[in-house]
């Protein structure tokens, strides 16, 4: 995938992803498309606004901007410049972070949330520390309410748990912090999950086993790395939450 670039996920054209970096790591932006005009943007990333506009348009969209916890809000201030009506939204306990930051009008995801289309609902990881915020994107001919998820075409869409990049930075220092905390390459959960992250280790850990077994992801998009869509995905999620936490 191209840096600063939107790129629709394979199989799901209301879906894109756009890679960039800050600071010295690849992060991820992901879109959402609700209808000719409506969007909805998760960690909106300020390399990637000029693609955007390029690609999907000016400022006559209507579009809801997320920010999934209370550290991925760099890039909200370029967004809403170019967007100045533009709908903030995050989790309650990130919204306490982010008002200090001096983010103000941001609604509680809890309380209400943008429009999506069907088959997407969003999830609360407890505790997190930042106040997590993942999306999910069940089949379409299932419910997002139900708790069962099949395997077929089962997204998750999460914040900073889980990491995925296909090989080590050539930044010295980045790659050093990786080698350290245990950040790449592959699949991986970093230390920075149990020392800084997570504030109720076990809460997450069950939580997230109990996600796992009812709605297993065949997709994972983190908000560091590439998306993974490899086999055995769900038990590869399983198999390191177990090691790590």
């Amino acid at each position: 995938m191209k840096k600063n670039e939107w790129q629709v996920l394979p199989k799901h054209p209301e879906l894109f992803v756009g890679q960039y970096v800050v600071p010295n790591f690849m992060s991820n932006s992901v879109a959402v498309q609700v209808a000719a005009d409506e969007w909805v943007v998760v960690s909106p990333g300020a390399q990637l606004l000029e693609n955007w506009q390029a690609q999907f348009g000016g400022s006559n969209i209507r579009i809801s901007l997320v920010m999934p916890n209370g550290y991925h809000f760099l890039g909200i201030e370029h967004w809403l410049r170019a967007f100045p009506y533009a709908h903030l939204y995050a989790s309650e306990k990130a919204i306490v972070r982010l008002n200090q930051k001096g983010l103000s009008n941001i609604t509680a995801l809890e309380q209400s949330s943008p429009n999506l289309p069907e088959g997407y609902s969003w999830r609360f990881p407890p505790g997190h520390r930042g106040g997590d915020v993942w999306l999910y994107k069940k089949p379409v001919e299932q419910s997002p309410s139900e708790k069962d998820c099949t395997e077929k075409d089962c997204i998750w869409v999460t914040c900073d748990s889980f990491l995925n990049y296909e090989r080590m930075s050539n930044q010295p220092v980045a790659r050093a912090m990786q080698k350290l905390l245990g950040a790449a390459p592959g699949l991986k959960m970093s230390q920075v999950v149990k020392w800084l992250i997570v504030d109720d280790r076990t809460a997450f850990k069950l939580w997230v086993l109990q996600e796992l077994a009812q709605s297993p992801p065949t997709v994972l998009v983190p908000a560091h790395g590439e998306a993974d869509q490899a086999e055995g995905l769900a038990l590869r999620l399983t198999e390191l939450v177990n090691n790590r936490l």
